[in-house]
């Protein structure tokens, strides 16, 4: 059972403030790759707690490095499985195989404005390739409840997630493949964001 106690403290919370989601029968059953856009400090949060609880399975997000610091973060990222970006593809394979689930933002940071951001990352065509995991692209609509600008969230806003169809890719990892990958899976994310 994925973060049982947690889960059970914490989603409920994070509901209330939820107005809708759509797609949620679009989560496969067996391990998945999420793919979203980031909009917000409690992105991942939300995320992870819907997979939990739709799907009982964990959904380990890829941070920076500069997340782990400090005796609370520490911790709290393990706990939650989070992936440090150095040395994350071997990593995120892991995870695929022991049977978790993977949240990407590609994007990297959270977007300034509210906009789908340029990507940052690539390192999504590759998982993708090399797992053959379905990819779902997720649109999160989180920028009005608390964005980067803000220090606590508006809870007068509502969150809004859209869940795509899974989309999986068969070809052999290249370069080539690898970019055409990872732009055909930001066109579907940006068509839910």
């Amino acid at each position: 059972m994925a973060y049982p106690i947690s889960k059970i403290i914490f989603w409920p919370i994070l509901w209330t403030f939820i107005k809708k989601i759509e797609g949620i029968d679009n989560l496969p059953n067996k391990p998945f790759i999420i793919a979203a856009n980031h909009q917000s400090y409690i992105d991942g949060i939300i995320l992870m707690f819907l997979v939990a609880w739709y799907k009982d399975k964990q959904l380990c997000f890829f941070t920076t490095n500069e997340k782990f610091t400090g005796p609370l973060w520490d911790p709290l990222f393990e706990h939650f499985g989070a992936i440090r970006v150095n040395g994350s593809l071997k990593k995120g394979l892991r995870a695929i195989r022991q049977g978790k689930c993977l949240g990407i933002f590609p994007e990297g940071g959270r977007t300034p404005d509210g906009k789908v951001q340029p990507l940052e990352h690539t390192g999504l065509g590759a998982l993708a390739l090399l797992t053959k995991a379905p990819i779902v692209p997720v649109g999160i609509q989180t920028y009005k409840f608390w964005n980067r600008h803000e220090l606590m969230p508006n809870f007068k806003k509502n969150i809004v997630i859209k869940i795509g169809k899974p989309m999986k890719f068969t070809a052999k990892p290249t370069k080539k493949t690898i970019r055409e990958t990872i732009k055909t899976i930001w066109s579907e994310v940006k068509k839910l964001a």
